[in-house]
């Protein structure tokens, strides 16, 4: 699977959790595991997600996912806590571009009662973007693709890359 083709060049948007193991692996690579909320992720996930952000053209996210980021890895304490927030910050500042559509159209859909709010605004993002939605959520991923909304799932680059 040439999995970097399908957004070499081209706007990428990282669903939560993917989003979030990416800025758990900026402040310290060993954390991927370690912290509870992306334990479920090894350090080479944080390497596949590195190589996969250095060949996008560009980020994109909704405020809804940031605030997903946020409150998750605010979980983290001490110093990491700290750490995180100012990763997540320089993200959201320097990298990622908020597309966020206008929450009242999109929580009509009736997908909304079954994704949440943060999922479904992923749905909703322009299409004109032309962006690749990078998901683990199953669910999501599904929904995207049935819409023909172009997607990659992260776990089958894992799956890809490790056997």
């Amino acid at each position: 699977m040439n999995s970097v083709g399908t957004w070499s060049g081209r706007p990428l948007l990282i669903d939560t959790n993917l989003l979030l193991v990416l800025a758990v692996g900026l402040v310290r690579r060993d954390q991927v595991e370690r912290f509870k909320r992306t334990s479920a992720y090894e350090a080479a996930d944080f390497d596949r997600l590195v190589r996969i952000v250095e060949s996008a053209g560009r980020l994109v996210t909704t405020h809804h996912v940031l605030a997903e980021v946020s409150n998750l890895g605010g979980q983290l304490s001490g110093r990491l806590r700290t750490q995180f927030f100012e990763v997540l910050r320089q993200l959201a500042v320097e990298q990622l571009e908020d597309e966020s559509p206008p929450s009242p159209a999109f929580m009509k859909d009736p997908v909304f009662t079954r994704l949440g709010v943060a999922d479904t605004a992923i749905l909703r993002i322009d299409g004109s973007l032309g962006a690749v939605v990078l998901s683990d959520d199953l669910g999501l991923y599904l929904e995207l693709t049935t819409r023909g909304i172009e997607a990659v799932n992260f776990n089958h680059i894992r799956t890809a890359t490790t056997g």
